[in-house]
């Protein structure tokens, strides 16, 4: 018994159609499962403990950002201080790095804190895209003088916070020795020197021979 010719047709076009739909359910799935994984991802890097502590410079800048009216100088300090934290923490992870790394190959850190450190890397990247795009908001050019800018505030507040440690750590150990200063750095009780004393043990005479 002959088919009918437009039977056939219709045979022929699923026949044609048929790979097509397949790779095209085939690409859905896999979009939908990238998406899924991606997002699976993201919320367990939420729930990371993070590598650094809050970036209250980045939280500032974003909260003046919300607020209208904000005098322009004061979102480029604002900006200038989030840069210069960025800096900051880019400069600490590239020192760390080489340790990072050998520790994890000999397996003296587990995955959780190299996922960690990985993470920060990525977002601190990706916090410097973010500020030289908001540098060029404020003036078209100006990142070129930005970025030095941000290591001269970077490399003073890390001077600032030495000095700060020195101070302290002299504090500490005047409490513990139990010393007393005064306001210009003098000793207000100074220790008593021990001086040389003359020997007053009585000597034998001498008696010359009659």
């Amino acid at each position: 018994m002959d088919e009918d010719p437009a039977t056939e047709n219709i045979v022929k076009k699923v026949y044609v159609w048929t790979p097509f739909l397949y790779l095209a359910v085939l690409i859905a799935a896999l979009v939908s499962f990238a998406r899924w994984y991606r997002g699976k991802k993201i919320a367990a890097k939420q729930n990371q403990v993070p590598f650094f502590g809050r970036n209250v410079a980045s939280e500032t800048y974003h909260e003046l950002t919300q607020h209208e009216g904000v005098n322009p100088y004061v979102l480029k300090a604002a900006l200038i201080r989030r840069g210069a934290e960025s800096i900051r923490r880019t400069i600490k992870l590239k020192e760390v790095t080489p340790f990072m790394t050998m520790l994890y190959q000999k397996g003296s850190i587990g995955d959780d804190l190299w996922e960690r450190f990985q993470n920060a890397q990525q977002l601190e990247e990706e916090e410097i895209k973010t500020i030289v795009a908001e540098t060029e908001k404020y003036k078209s050019g100006w990142v070129q003088k930005f970025v030095p800018l941000l290591q001269e505030v970077c490399f003073n507040e890390a001077l600032r916070r030495r000095y700060a440690a020195i101070d302290d750590r002299k504090l500490k150990l005047l409490d513990a020795w139990n010393v007393e200063i005064d306001d210009k750095g003098m000793l207000k009780n100074p220790i008593l020197t021990l001086k040389p004393t003359l020997n007053t043990a009585p000597t034998a005479s001498k008696t010359s021979a009659k």
